[in-house]
């Protein structure tokens, strides 16, 4: 059954106040901790609504007026059937993007890079396509082993060719054309049909390229790696679970939450909550199917709770936080004590 704990009472309710301070002590003791983030995670991040009447979605949707597209739409791949829906996808993610790279990580991205850096990060698995992950030092491209941060919907700052499938980062040349409701053509295809044209060859066609976001019921280009990489962390018997910012809707979500909380639960973890457990962190409940999976609901805001938890974690446990070396190169603290001991256990022998 699951235990919530709403982050508003934890200043007058004892029994809440103890046990999110365990579930901070639980993120301490924990060495392989597997983390699954929604869009809730990046709401503090300054990337504008694109839901509400102001938002980003209907000041694009002026320019359509005949767009006959709900909100939800924008991320269905049917969108593609239709010339004037394509348009509006496009203007819609250039607009969406300029608000990404002006906006900035917020603390619970930051917090995904401390447990990194802290040798706790298993993994972390995001819904989200801002990239912010990156941008506080989770590896999100490269070999199987490099990766840190799954990108289960792809990636805003990337574009695909509809026809040869080659990946490049989004230009502001792209943006551009996208803003004008236009697909660019792929360089790389044009490339091929040149040197073929040059050598009196038949052109080749030409793809055009498009955002390296996953919509809804679309196979996932590196479908096959992301296999790969949660079939290995399950192997890895991860000992914690933190679920973030998301509803659990999404089928694909919630069968890789389910597969790794059975997993977490199978741990034999001594984080001091008697073995492995699924935390999730929302201002909503999660669904009534989640009840004998999810042990913990903290309701409230994932910053509110992360900068919680490191607080706690600093205070239980002050070595995890001491600095190994400094900016200077100079020896840290713990070098020098070391140091110093090992010079008065040689005294100590000199005297004798």
């Amino acid at each position: 059954m699951t235990v919530t704990l709403d982050l508003a009472e934890s200043s007058t309710d004892q029994s809440t106040r103890r046990t999110l301070t365990n579930l901070s002590l639980a993120v301490a003791k924990s060495r392989k901790i597997i983390v699954v983030t929604g869009a809730g995670i990046s709401c503090s991040s300054g990337i504008p609504d694109f839901r509400s009447s102001d938002g980003l979605y209907n000041l694009v949707k002026s320019k359509y007026p005949n767009a006959v597209l709900k909100g939800r739409d924008l991320f269905d791949s049917s969108l593609f059937r239709d010339p004037t829906s394509t348009s509006l996808f496009y203007t819609f993610i250039s607009e969406l993007k300029r608000s990404i790279d002006g906006a900035s990580p917020s603390p619970t991205h930051k917090f995904l890079e401390t447990l990194r850096v802290k040798n706790k990060l298993l993994r972390s698995y995001t819904q989200n396509i801002d990239g912010f992950e990156a941008r506080v030092g989770l590896k999100s491209k490269g070999k199987m082993n490099e990766i840190v941060n799954v990108q289960l919907h792809g990636d805003i700052h990337r574009v695909r060719c509809s026809v040869c499938s080659t990946d490049i980062e989004c230009s502001p040349s792209h943006l551009s054309t996208f803003l004008d409701g236009e697909a660019p053509d792929c360089p790389d295809c044009a490339e091929r049909s040149e040197v073929r044209v040059a050598s009196s060859r038949r052109a080749l066609k030409i793809g055009t390229l498009r955002p390296a976001i996953v919509l809804y019921d679309e196979p996932h280009p590196q479908g096959d790696l992301i296999g790969k990489i949660q079939t290995k962390d399950l192997s890895q018997k991860p000992d914690l679970l933190i679920i973030m910012g998301t509803s659990l809707k999404v089928f694909g979500l919630k069968k890789l939450a389910k597969e790794f909380a059975k997993v977490v639960h199978a741990s034999s973890s001594k984080n001091g909550l008697g073995g492995g457990k699924v935390i999730f962190v929302n201002k909503t409940a999660p669904g009534s199917e989640w009840k004998d999976i999810i042990d913990y609901h903290v309701q409230g805001n994932t910053d509110d709770w992360v900068e919680r938890v490191e607080r706690e974690w600093r205070k239980a446990k002050p070595s995890h936080w001491e600095t190994q070396t400094t900016l200077s190169g100079l020896p840290s603290m713990k070098v020098v004590k070391s140091a110093l001991a090992k010079s008065k256990g040689m005294l100590f022998r000199f005297q004798k």
